[in-house]
């Protein structure tokens, strides 16, 4: 297809085009039927052109011929309209006008009909009217003929109804021929885009295909149940010989409105089954399929042990089950038949289930080395890629140090030089700050590494924790003034002695406050309790963070991860992890809770006695 081609029949604008043509085109056709229903126009005026040549005019004459037949015997009194008649029986006789006689009928007709053998026939064309019913001979004679009136009005509202009619059927035919051809683009063009010819599903289509078909049955069925209802209730015929009245106006109006809403939600689901169809996924989409299919699959990988693929040793495990069950459920089966026929082979069917549980188990036993050893070796190689990482870390932030430190130094010296110009000295003094700042991370980076890979050294020792508490706050001191927060302490009269590191329990400690006194709501305090409780000494310190805490227990104690991801300027992400490690190294627990906007952390140390 040629690409502007493509472009055109196959962009959106032009898909909807036609799908809001096609549904006013079908609002269209069922407005020209309720104009047709409401008119009262007989259909048969589109195919033939004089009335008389219609099947309508020769009802008309089985009815009159049927009305003459009533009146003469007796049964109707009200004489139609449009005729003249005459009957005789002997002496007796009836006509319409009165006073008519059989001479006078005859010679004022040139058509007429008469009885003769139970029905009526035409004087010019000897052509029977057949009757419903049998001819009562109790008339000897019977004429009746049409006045020229009548037949005049009858072809002038024929032509009238012909008028109208025919313009509305060319037009219908004309839409229906339309909506047929642009029903073929849509379903062509559905799905497709202009960059290829794949078949691209839309969001809609993943509604199972049974709604969609319930949908559409349901939509057929309220749009014919309510179009019934309002040809049912709104009354058929013309108020004049051009004019529908105001209600069958209202009522065709909300018709079409109607049909329109109908067909545009129909021509969603026939182009999504179009679509799922062309992409062969009509079926597939369907509730039924997808239990069915899901059934099959897990029957399947039952059996088979299809779902174990990524783990071939339980693979086999599994198959060998399944293996035991299906032979031992025949051997029972078997034995139980043999025992009711007492033959003397019943003793086999045990024997071999001995054999089948000896092999089962056998081989199960070799299966389980052999997944032990897959575990033992996985963990050796996890192990050795930690190790490496840990080592990686160590010998890289001992490396960084001395030349970290040789800044350090040179920029201490040139801090010292007195012809310096102002902005350099702010160079210089920025120079410091980041260094010293980053000698901190490469610090944290080191003690992280060494506790992490178990190779630090500790020093435990008897101490008192209410004490290094209070130390660590005073230590602090210019932080926390800095900062503009306070401290609340709540603190036991007596000592609380634990044995642990002091150094790194300081270190702790420190790292704790600070990340407190860094990310609290401005205005609030924070919190250090120490108690003594189920022999155990706890420590916790809370805060109220200033930030959303968006984040779960084992994200925040990840190393680098920094709980406010909007701060750029302070702190490497490594404070938690260390006060983590650090405190598990020195004998303690550690605990993390969020909740809400309170960050709480717990130490524990058992009591020294």
């Amino acid at each position: 297809m040629d690409t502007r081609l493509k472009s055109f029949s196959r962009n959106n604008f032009t898909k909807a085009a036609a799908f809001l043509l096609i549904v006013a085109m079908v609002a269209g056709m069922t407005g020209i039927f309720v104009y047709w229903n409401y008119s009262g126009i007989n259909p048969e005026v589109l195919l033939a052109e004089n009335y008389n040549e219609s099947e309508a005019y020769q009802g008309d004459l089985r009815n009159l011929a049927y009305a003459v037949v009533m009146v003469l015997e007796g049964d109707q009194e009200t004489i139609p309209g449009g005729i003249r008649f005459y009957g005789e029986n002997g002496t007796n006789s009836m006509s319409w006008p009165h006073n008519l006689t059989e001479e006078s009928f005859l010679q004022g007709n040139d058509e007429y009909f008469y009885n003769e053998d139970g029905m009526f026939k035409n004087s010019e064309t000897d052509e029977s009217i057949f009757l419903y019913g049998a001819f009562s001979d109790t008339y000897d004679k019977a004429y009746f003929s049409l006045e020229n009136g009548f037949l005049q009005q009858k072809q002038q509202d024929w032509s009238s109804g012909r008028d109208i009619l025919m313009p509305l059927a060319i037009a219908a035919i004309a839409m229906i021929v339309g909506t047929v051809i642009l029903l073929g683009y849509l379903f062509y063009v559905t799905g497709k885009k202009v960059q290829d010819d794949e078949i691209h599903l839309a969001s809609v289509d993943k509604v199972y295909t049974e709604i969609f078909l319930f949908g559409l049955l349901s939509l057929g069925y309220i749009w014919l149940a309510g179009i019934g209802n309002l040809l049912y209730t709104v009354p058929s015929g013309w108020t004049d010989e051009s004019v529908l009245s105001s209600r069958q106006i209202v009522s065709l109006y909300i018709i079409m409105c109607y049909t329109a809403i109908v067909t545009a939600a129909s021509g969603v689901i026939l182009l999504s089954f179009a679509r799922r169809i062309k992409a062969k996924r009509f079926f597939k989409s369907s509730f039924i399929y997808r239990v069915f299919y899901r059934g099959i699959v897990y029957l399947r990988s039952f059996l088979d042990g299809s779902r174990f693929t990524s783990a071939p040793l339980t693979r086999v495990l599994h198959q060998r089950q399944i293996y035991f069950i299906s032979g031992s459920l025949i051997l029972v089966i078997l034995t139980f038949i043999l025992m009711m026929s007492a033959n003397p082979l019943m003793l086999l069917p045990p024997i071999l289930e001995v054999i089948l549980i000896y092999w089962y188990l056998k081989y199960n036993r070799e299966t389980f080395e052999e997944i032990n050893k897959g575990f033992d070796e996985s963990l050796e190689e996890k192990m050795k890629s930690e190790r490496m990482k840990i080592n990686l870390v160590t010998n890289v932030s001992h490396d960084l140090k001395t030349p970290l430190t040789s800044i350090i130094s040179y920029v201490d010296l040139l801090s010292r030089e007195d012809d310096l110009s102002d902005s350099a000295k702010d160079y210089i003094r920025i120079l410091s700050e980041k260094s010293d700042r980053l000698k901190n991370i490469v610090s944290d980076l080191f003690d992280l590494a060494r506790s992490t890979s178990g190779d630090i050294e500790t020093e435990v020792e008897e101490l008192d924790l209410k004490k290094l508490v209070e130390q660590t706050v005073v230590d602090m001191d210019d932080s926390i003034q800095s900062s503009g927060f306070q401290i609340r302490t709540s603190l036991p009269e007596e000592p609380v002695a634990i044995l642990s590191d002091g150094k790194k329990l300081y270190r702790v400690i420190q790292n704790l406050l600070d990340n407190a006194l860094k990310y609290s709501l401005q205005g609030t305090r924070i919190y250090v309790d120490l108690v003594e409780e189920y022999g155990k000494a706890s420590l916790r310190i809370k805060n109220t963070a200033g930030y959303e805490m968006n984040f779960t227990k084992d994200e925040i104690l990840q190393r680098f991860f920094r709980g406010d991801r909007s701060r750029s300027g302070e702190g490497s992400g490594l404070g938690l992890s260390i006060a983590e490690s650090f405190t598990r190294v020195s004998g303690g627990e550690f605990d993390l809770q969020v909740d809400g906007d309170q960050f709480n952390v717990l130490l524990k140390f058992p009591l020294e006695k």
